[in-house]
């Protein structure tokens, strides 16, 4: 693994330790007793911690249910609405993983969708956040580590929003080429990356083995340390005509 990139990274780690930093609360609403009664319930990280360890046996039952909790109460994403059409995407979902490969339509609501399969197999598959994709497109293009990124899900956070990170990558790169991933199999590289950093960045074992914890780092890190990397690493000297 390039030597810039995990050195960056594990800066990250040692100045934005994740039970400090890491805030994303959840609901209880909804969810199983069972579940409810595992949680430690002494931070937001820690719960979710364990709810990574304790949902998949809940999942492909009872009409998606859980799996529409996780999108819209876990995850925050109350415009995906349960219904037959969104039924048919979760069921698609789960037929395409294993084949590793995703149609147009189950990546075009990837941010949604991604959550469920992070919990179906927390070792195997990280959410492809909006946040997490761009914190890491723009330390992989500052790295120099690989030449070709990830495609950009829609950003709901307003700092990020503000900085087009495909924009600046083609700008840095240019238009010769392929930038950007195949929708199909993006998904599946992101992931695989982020085990292969896990083994390098993280001493603890647990960390090694689950590529969430590294998500949760990206996640957190995009909209003020990488935006405000990008702030002071570009400037933009736009010529006149004389």
């Amino acid at each position: 693994m390039h030597t810039k990139l995990k050195t960056t990274i594990q800066k990250y780690t040692d100045t934005h330790p994740l039970k400090e930093k890491f805030s994303w609360d959840f609901p209880l609403d909804d969810l199983p007793s069972a579940v409810v009664d595992l949680l430690p319930k002494s931070s937001a990280f820690e719960n979710n911690i364990a709810l990574k360890r304790c949902l998949k046996n809940h999942l492909k039952c009872n009409g998606y249910s859980m799996e529409y909790w996780i999108i819209q109460k876990w995850g925050g994403i109350q415009g995906f609405k349960k219904n037959s059409k969104n039924d048919n995407k979760i069921t698609g979902l789960y037929d395409q993983v294993e084949k590793r490969s995703f149609s147009r339509d189950i990546f075009e609501v990837i941010s949604s969708l991604s959550k469920v399969v992070s919990f179906l197999n927390p070792s195997e598959y990280a959410v492809y956040d909006s946040r997490a994709i761009f914190s890491l497109n723009w330390l992989l293009l500052k790295s120099g580590a690989i030449d070709i990124f990830f495609p950009i899900p829609a950003a709901m956070n307003t700092e990020i929003a503000k900085y087009n990170i495909e924009t600046i990558i083609r700008l840095k790169c240019g238009e010769k080429r392929e930038l950007f991933l195949d929708n199909k199999t993006a998904y599946f590289e992101y992931c695989n990356l982020l085990k292969k950093l896990s083994l390098e960045i993280w001493n603890d074992e647990e960390r090694r083995r689950m590529p969430f914890y590294l998500e949760m780092l990206l996640f957190i890190l995009g909209p003020q340390e990488i935006v405000g990397d990008i702030k002071k690493s570009i400037s933009i000297d736009i010529g006149t005509t004389p």
